[in-house]
């Protein structure tokens, strides 16, 4: 008789991930104390612990380590499974895409070369908190990220592109009548902050000038996403740190000044190494950005 449900093994797998009962409710969209309950009946039905609990976080077991690796295995092996099954039956194979950006240019571009060269699928675009992401990938609910690089077991990155970094700001901000902008610069000036959930942008901004000793001023309002927050730019004091792609979108009554000295920030592609060998349609995505990559010059 098997004592858990794949329910349950999404339970053990999510706690496990997030570390936090609080936490892992949300990520599975249910009430704490209900998680809760269904964690001890689980525990009572092996009989064994699987997590010891303390007020800030829960950490696994050597038996809740076993168990939740496996039930991630389990649960991307459903997943992959059924939609075997439905592309045998006739329906379209969709593809999971998480895009941390998807205005940007580098995507943009990603995702339009994919639909071109797999129209058997169904691109499913979406755009997730980062810290769900590499999770998502590893159990198979996601198939390809375009963002930053994700680490995880049998995940792997592609480089796509580099782009340089810069200021953005309203054309009378003094900044504007630079050719280059010194991190120095932007001491008296308030950085526009980007949504931490959906983005690591404002981590990487701050350790970014922390090797020049700087610490960012934020700005009380928060956006989404690099290419949003033209308006708030207006008032000629804010800079956006961006990348140059953004400014051939966001010029009318903004200027972009690249940053010195020079700093590069990469766009990956990841997925499972397990994919690339397994499913053919990530497999041609992933040919197919590459030779985007060397087409349009942004790699060698």
């Amino acid at each position: 008789m098997m004592d858990l449900s794949l329910r349950d093994l999404d339970y053990v797998a999510t706690i496990a991930r997030e570390r936090n009962i609080t936490r892992a409710a949300a990520a599975l969209h249910m009430a704490q104390p209900a998680l809760s309950q269904s964690l001890q009946r689980i525990e009572r039905r092996l009989g064994v612990r699987l997590f010891d609990r303390t007020s800030r976080q829960v950490a696994p077991t050597a038996a809740g380590e076993v168990l939740a690796a496996a039930a991630t295995r389990i649960l991307g092996d459903v997943r992959r499974a059924v939609e075997q099954t439905r592309t045998a039956g006739g329906l379209p194979q969709v593809l999971r895409i998480h895009v941390s950006e998807p205005s940007l240019l580098t995507p943009r571009r990603v995702l339009a070369a994919a639909r071109a060269n797999v129209p058997e699928a169904a691109i499913h675009q979406t755009t997730l908190p980062r810290e769900d992401v590499a999770a998502q990938l590893i159990t198979g609910a996601l198939d390809l990220a375009v963002a930053g690089r994700f680490r995880g077991e049998g995940l792997r990155s592609m480089l796509v592109r580099e782009e340089r970094i810069g200021v953005l700001v309203g054309a009378d901000h003094p900044l504007a009548a630079e050719v280059e902008v010194a991190p120095t610069a932007l001491a008296p000036y308030r950085l526009l902050s980007i949504d931490t959930t959906m983005s690591s942008w404002d981590t990487w901004v701050t350790d970014y000038l922390a090797h020049f000793g700087l610490e960012p001023r934020w700005t009380k309002e928060v956006v989404f996403g690099l290419s949003t927050g033209s308006d708030v730019l207006s008032d000629q004091q804010t800079v956006l740190l961006t990348l140059e792609s953004v400014s051939r979108d966001y010029l009318e009554g903004l200027v972009w000044r690249p940053m010195t000295p020079v700093r590069m920030v990469p766009w990956f592609l990841t997925y499972r190494e397990e994919s690339a060998a397994s499913n053919a349609t990530v497999a041609t995505v992933l040919r197919v950005v590459e030779r985007l990559a060397v087409d349009q010059g942004w790699r060698a």
